[in-house]
């Protein structure tokens, strides 16, 4: 427990330094430190391994998300590398996970009972962590864009912080979604 505290501590530090010495821009270590502090906050408190995931999610997208606009800056982008980019910091948190057993299940298991009305279909056996993870990266890809989009329409943000408000938000109300859900 001690050595989890002192990563994340580790890791505020470091976004904190950068953020002092004005380095970063959109997607910067502030998104990336609040999702990594709130992943640290949940597992210690014990919360469900799919809020957790959630917020693992974030730690993902906003990753991706903050490397893709680094490299824009170094004239090394194309349309497709914030996708990649992504799914890069996806499969890196995502594997490791795997092979040390925190994720202990990648496949999806399909079924169609008659009793279930959801198209037909019911999606079992996927990893809570694992189904965090990926509706995390999703919906938080998703709340950047559109933060981009309102901005690009605008001509400038509806308020100060917006991206980063608007993740917020956006993992509050699917951690309380799924808190209702799994407790």
């Amino acid at each position: 427990m001690e050595k989890i505290k002192s990563i994340f501590t580790f890791i505020f530090l470091i976004s904190f330094i950068f953020l002092s010495l004005n380095l970063v821009s959109a997607h910067c270590p502030l998104c990336t430190t609040g999702a990594a502090v709130g992943i640290g906050a949940a597992r210690t408190y014990g919360v469900d391994d799919s809020i957790v995931g959630l917020f693992l999610g974030a730690f993902i997208a906003s990753s991706g998300l903050w490397f893709s606009n680094w490299m824009k800056k170094k004239k090394m982008y194309f349309s497709l590398l914030p996708i990649i980019s992504i799914i890069i910091f996806f499969l890196l948190l995502a594997v490791p996970f795997y092979i040390k057993g925190i994720i202990t299940d990648f496949k999806m298991v399909i079924s169609m009972p008659e009793h279930h009305s959801m198209l037909g279909m019911g999606i079992y056996g996927i990893d809570k962590l694992l189904f965090g993870m990926i509706l995390g990266t999703l919906l938080i890809s998703g709340t950047f864009n559109l933060s981009d989009y309102i901005k690009a329409k605008r001509g400038k943000v509806l308020f100060s912080f917006q991206g980063m408000i608007f993740m917020f938000i956006t993992l509050l109300i699917f951690s309380l979604i799924f808190w209702f859900l799994t407790k």
